[in-house]
């Protein structure tokens, strides 16, 4: 593309910062845009960005699930989430046990006791951070809990989390290769104080079982592809309480923090959930669609396929921007508006189809009872927005940081 034809680079701080301007463009001048330099493909409309997340034949897991991470070999990770059907449809199902809509409900009261735990002591104390001492230390508090951590872990866990995924401003995505750093590589080698755990509380389980989801995995069979029933190994395991660790943590403080910055900004959809509560699930639905916390899913490219009237040859890199879909006027009215009664029918934060999010519900849960509990105590708030901090990757957006003064 020329110089001055739009221009996208997912890692270019300055774009995101605030992607959406260049996402509209894409989706008006260049609903499928070709980045020379950096080597990929990208998808910005709803209805393109849905068929790409349903159509997981053409456009697989398996290689990775980042632009620098995506590759012409399949990514060798045990993780559910880099894999194709049909064995991410056997591993799903056994993980689906662990996300019933029983199991979400059974943490309904912890998480209101986890919130009022962190925001008693901040109730006349002036401002506070709302991500460091509050949304962010929720998720990781409940998703180490329902694995089967210890107590007292969460706001490690939160600070490894953020190394591990935050991206340099000066970096070179042209050679960043696999991440920077893994929690758990594929030679197993663990560098997290968290999962340094692992093995032995693997280990304990399989003699002394609890109600967590490391002992389900453990317990569990799943048939290979000749149809016997086997275990889990303990690399499986590892994946398993990796990816569900990081991506429930990541995905619920992105989106509380993304509820009080746009909530401060627009007082009067804040009013609308002090006067009626209620609304609150559907502010949920609403701060998911207008700053999606995982907005941009990647993909390999299996088969050359044709869209919008150029071939993505195989073996490309592609970008589907769910981000993007869910601000396209196509699909939604006045999407640049953050509106907590909109009348959502689907949006694509948690993506679509095989790898759909797997804890929606419980981030849903988590989301609502996060804000429930922040507006019962500070009914109005303002942010500083001069000294808001970011995260920056590529594949996850929100604040680090989020400086706030509760009003009146």
């Amino acid at each position: 593309m020329t110089a001055t034809e739009v221009y996208y680079d997912p890692y270019d701080y300055s774009i995101d910062a605030d992607p959406y301007p260049v996402w509209k463009r894409l989706r008006d001048e260049a609903p499928l845009y070709h980045n020379e330099r950096l080597g990929f493909y990208a998808l910005s409309r709803y209805d393109d960005v849905l068929a790409g997340l349903l159509d997981s034949e053409t456009f697989v897991s398996s290689h990775g699930i980042t632009l620098e991470m995506i590759g012409d070999e399949p990514i060798g990770i045990p993780m559910m989430i880099m894999m194709d059907p049909p064995t991410h449809t056997r591993l799903r199902k056994l993980v689906n046990r662990a996300f019933t809509p029983k199991a979400i409900d059974r943490l309904t009261d912890r998480i209101h006791a986890i919130c009022a735990d962190l925001l008693d002591p901040l109730v006349g104390a002036g401002p506070f951070d709302f991500t460091k001492q509050y949304a962010g230390l929720i998720p990781p508090t409940v998703i180490l809990a329902l694995v089967g951590f210890p107590d007292g872990f969460a706001e490690e866990f939160r600070e490894e989390v953020d190394s591990t995924m935050h991206l340099d401003a000066d970096v070179d995505p042209t050679r960043l290769g696999p991440p920077k750093r893994v929690l758990v590589d594929t030679a197993g080698e663990i560098d997290s104080v968290v999962f340094s755990m692992l093995p032995d509380l693997i280990k304990a389980r399989r003699a002394q079982p609890e109600d967590d989801l490391i002992s389900a995995l453990v317990h569990s069979e799943i048939d290979d592809d000749e149809g016997h029933g086997r275990t889990l190994t303990v690399d499986e395991i590892v994946g398993f309480v990796q990816l569900i660790s990081l991506a429930g943590s990541e995905t619920v403080v992105r989106l509380l923090g993304f509820s009080a910055v746009e909530l401060a900004r627009n007082p009067d959809q804040l009013q609308i959930l002090v006067d009626e509560p209620g609304v609150i699930p559907n502010a949920v639905e609403e701060t998911l669609r207008y700053d999606a916390p995982s907005p941009i899913q990647g993909r390999w490219v299996a088969r050359d396929v044709e869209v919008h009237g150029t071939v993505i040859p195989r073996g490309s890199k592609l970008a589907l921007l769910n981000a993007s879909a869910d601000r396209d006027e196509r699909h939604f009215p006045d999407p640049d508006r953050f509106l907590v009664r909109r009348d959502i029918d689907r949006h694509l934060a948690f993506g679509y189809g095989t790898h759909f999010c797997i804890g929606a519900a419980l981030a849903r849960l988590e989301g609502r009872i996060g804000l429930e509990e922040l507006i019962r105590r500070f009914p109005r708030w303002e942010v500083d927005e001069d000294n808001l901090q970011r995260i920056h990757t590529s594949t996850v957006r929100g604040y680090t940081s989020v400086p706030l003064t509760p009003l009146g």
